[in-house]
């Protein structure tokens, strides 16, 4: 209520130009006599508008520049925790950056320790299939040998019993059974 305190006054003002002014009237002489009446009259309107607004005003302006220096040091506040937050951010996205190159040249490492092993485990393979091969080689190399030997040597039964057959005698086969049945009768 204390800023509308000035009304009263500036009413009172009004009213006295305008009494001034309808008082006056009739004289022609005196022509600066308004003007000063009413600069006057400005003068003190302008002197009461100004005692009475000054103190709202001030305290106005005062908590305008209060409010201004809140919002300044406040967005100087935002803008610190805006470069802080930066800051990490930053720190962050390098520290990322080289945990990405660390993982990538960890990744790279054991690919070639990877390679390395698969290289080593199929030489080690094919050493092993080749030695089995030469194994079931030899195994069958053996089996042929056999095969053949036991052929040759049923060829060689066949052809000495033919032989046998085309040259024993009767008298000859006589005597060959009874060696036979007297080596029989000394086991026995």
């Amino acid at each position: 209520m204390r800023r509308f305190a000035f009304l009263p006054a500036l009413g009172l003002t009004v009213l006295a130009q305008s009494a001034f002014a309808a008082g006056g009237g009739g004289h022609e002489e005196a022509s600066f006599t308004p003007v000063i009446f009413q600069g006057l009259n400005l003068l003190i309107l302008l002197g009461i508008i100004v005692h009475y607004a000054k103190a709202p005003l001030r305290r106005s302006l005062a908590d305008r520049a209060a409010q201004v220096t809140r919002d300044i040091d406040e967005a100087a506040r935002l803008h610190g925790e805006a470069e802080a937050r930066l800051k990490e951010y930053e720190a962050k996205l390098a520290s990322l950056q080289k945990e990405a190159d660390d993982l990538l040249a960890e990744m790279k490492r054991e690919g070639e320790h990877e390679k390395e092993r698969l290289i080593a485990d199929a030489k080690a393979d094919a050493e092993r299939i080749r030695r089995e091969a030469e194994r079931a080689a030899e195994t069958e190399i053996a089996r042929a040998k056999a095969r053949l030997e036991a052929e040759i040597a049923q060829h060689a039964i066949t052809a000495a019993e033919r032989i046998i057959r085309e040259k024993l005698q009767p008298a000859d086969h006589r005597r060959l059974a009874g060696e036979y049945l007297s080596r029989l009768e000394e086991r026995a």
